[in-house]
């Protein structure tokens, strides 16, 4: 027998021992974190056989197939998820998928009235989606009540929000709108309501009892906790009509 046959056998034995042996086979895939289980484990599949021809070839069925460290980044069709995490278990062959869903932590509602100046506020339609803390747009949602969760009507604007997306293009704009708001809930003052009337001058109001506090998001007011601090210890307080932010480092009342 020469070296070269010799060379032959021994790769022809090697690919037999990856691609068919049942060393590699995967004995079980597990998900923890979501009850989307299967649509996990076949877009993580489609997606990592898509990136690499050998994954293609091996099969999500070998446990060469999967990576050996955390996913780098998330597959598109589960933007809904913050975190995946792929770990294998050698001795029990088992696959551990730790995925980590996106939390509400915001409602953001589209108003749309059906007339003219004759349609109350109140009957307009609403067309709502969930928010992270991140400022992504993760799922449809129903209009919720009360003060756990905050709640941004933007009216007479957009007819949708784009899944996976931010609120909105811009970045400074989120991150400016997402503060404004964590300051506010940080405060006393029992605000959950917020609303953009013209999403181009982007400007959001909000009220607290019958105070209506003015913001522009395209800057962060200085010490805006420490305002709303001071502002709700005012002996004067329930006397203002408005507090308006929307003029960098100057801050009107009345």
């Amino acid at each position: 027998m020469t070296i070269f046959s010799i060379f032959v056998l021994l790769v022809a034995g090697v690919i037999y021992f990856v691609f068919y042996s049942h060393f590699f086979l995967v004995a079980a895939v597990e998900v923890s974190g979501s009850v989307r289980a299967e649509e996990i484990k076949d877009a993580l599949s489609n997606n990592l056989a898509e990136t690499s021809k050998i994954r293609y070839l091996l099969g999500s069925d070998n446990l060469l197939f999967w990576p050996p460290k955390a996913m780098g980044q998330i597959p598109s069709s589960l933007y809904w998820l913050e975190d995946i995490k792929i770990k294998k278990d050698w001795q029990q062959k088992k696959i551990i998928i730790e995925a980590k869903e996106r939390r509400p932590w915001l409602l953001w509602c589209l108003q749309t009235r059906t007339n003219a100046d004759n349609v109350p506020r109140q009957s307009a339609i609403k067309k709502c989606y969930w928010v992270d803390e991140q400022g992504v747009v993760f799922s449809p949602a129903s209009e919720a009540e009360g003060f756990i969760v905050p709640k941004v009507f933007e009216e007479d604007g957009r007819q949708q929000l784009i899944l996976s997306q931010s609120f909105y293009d811009n970045p400074q704009l989120v991150k400016n709108t997402l503060e404004i708001i964590k300051q506010i809930k940080k405060s006393s003052l029992a605000v959950n309501r917020f609303l953009v009337s013209n999403a181009d001058l982007q400007e959001m109001e909000t009220e607290t009892g019958k105070l209506k506090l003015y913001f522009s998001l395209r800057f962060l007011p200085q010490n805006l906790n420490k305002i709303l601090i001071d502002l709700a210890g005012r002996l004067d307080f329930p006397k203002l009509e408005y507090v308006d932010f929307r003029v960098e480092n100057r801050i009107y009342y009345k």
